[in-house]
């Protein structure tokens, strides 16, 4: 199944499937992605990169609360502006 979802779907269908397991959520789902999915545009959002993000790329998201449809709004700003390996830039971001 993990082979399938590594080489015949897209990161939002991983996501998707992924989030159906007991216990996880986008993030997680986002992390798994990334890190073990090669989905090199997986954004995993948490309230640290929401920050992140209204602070430097989607200022119209400031005062939202963190839902999925703002984290995928995140994601694709992220995308927008890293490009296809956004989830690596991401990851820089969050540890620096």
């Amino acid at each position: 199944h993990l082979s399938k979802l590594r080489n015949d779907c897209t990161y939002k269908e991983a996501q998707a499937d992924l989030a159906t397991l007991p216990g996880v959520g986008p993030k997680v789902a986002a992390c798994a992605c990334l890190f073990s999915l090669d989905k090199h545009d997986a954004i995993p959002v948490d309230t640290h990169v929401w920050q992140l993000a209204v602070e430097h790329y989607c200022r119209e998201l400031e005062g939202k609360s963190l839902t999925p449809k703002v984290m995928d709004a995140v994601e694709d700003a992220i995308v927008g502006v890293f490009g296809a390996y956004a989830g690596w830039a991401h990851n820089t971001l969050f540890i620096a």
